[in-house]
């Protein structure tokens, strides 16, 4: 049986490479609530992420590779149609979880219509569009997860001490990445108009720019897991992240001799190993955190 297009370009496994941010948030929040934890976690990654995927496609009319598609079908009405009924069904959940996580969900739905949204189109704006994305799918992104998903109440939750430090951390993580997904589509933003940041930046930009923001992620996960006495944390942190440093050192040296090389099989092999490494690192953060939590 055929899957219909508009379905596909939802990209619905490509929500796997937003989830750190959100495991992010619940690894290090004080008191899990499982079932709130379910609901936030479909709101945002079966229904807020496959809709501005989904927007993002039907506006950008995409011929070439695109994150999580070498060969992506032509969008139709369809495609709009089910996204924007994917954005209203996340505004109505979220607000019959908590009304006000229904206003942090709405803010994100339209930051993300802008930035694809042809009458609007912040992807043309290199510097803008960046700070959009590392905003929302970072800080914004964390926020929702630490304090809607915890059983004490959301305005308790904010006084804890991980709450601020971890969120900028999480924009910066996105800032690294973000820019490394657009390496590929310096031919195709050109033809359609738009101005990213990786394209503004050249190749060698680009990882020497995600270099220093990852960089500033590996500072800042050392200050803050230090200052509050998780030192072992960090030292587990260098473990898991050493993967997905390799490979992009490896990539850059062998983009430096053949620039051709910056191709989408190369990216997504990046993305994949930097978010099952990250994935499987928060998981083993909330495991060890919880220890005494679990039956003996």
């Amino acid at each position: 049986m055929k899957i219909p297009s508009f379905l596909i370009l939802l990209r619905i496994p490509f929500s796997f490479y937003l989830l750190p941010v959100f495991l992010f948030g619940i690894s290090f929040a004080d008191s899990i609530d499982y079932e709130k934890t379910l609901h936030v976690f479909i709101i945002l990654h079966l229904l807020v992420y496959p809709a501005s995927n989904g927007f993002n496609s039907y506006n950008d009319k995409d011929t070439s590779s695109i994150g999580g598609l070498k060969s992506p079908p032509p969008p139709d009405i369809w495609l709009l149609i089910t996204s924007l009924l994917l954005n209203i069904g996340a505004i109505i959940y979220s607000y019959w979880v908590q009304p006000e996580l229904s206003i942090i969900v709405t803010a994100y739905i339209l930051a993300s219509i802008a930035y694809s949204w042809k009458w609007i189109r912040l992807k043309k704006y290199p510097i803008i569009s960046f700070l959009v994305v590392a905003i929302f799918q970072g800080f914004v992104t964390y926020v929702m997860a630490f304090l809607f998903c915890q059983k004490q109440d959301y305005l308790h939750a904010i006084d804890q001490v991980n709450f601020l430090w971890p969120a900028i951390i999480s924009s910066l993580m996105v800032a690294g990445a973000y820019p490394m997904t657009q390496i590929y589509q310096h031919q195709a933003d050109a033809k359609s108009g738009d101005m990213t940041l990786s394209r503004l930046l050249g190749i060698n930009g680009t990882f020497e720019f995600s270099g220093f923001m990852n960089a500033l992620v590996f500072l800042s996960m050392a200050y803050f897991l230090t200052e509050t006495q998780q030192s072992h944390l960090f030292y587990l942190f260098i473990i898991f992240i050493f993967p997905p440093i390799s490979f992009f050192v490896w990539w850059f040296y062998k983009v430096k001799n053949n620039p051709k090389d910056a191709n989408f099989r190369y990216t997504m092999m990046l993305n994949k190993t930097s978010s099952i490494s990250l994935v499987l690192y928060y998981l083993m953060v909330y495991f060890l955190k919880n220890l005494s939590e679990l039956p003996t």
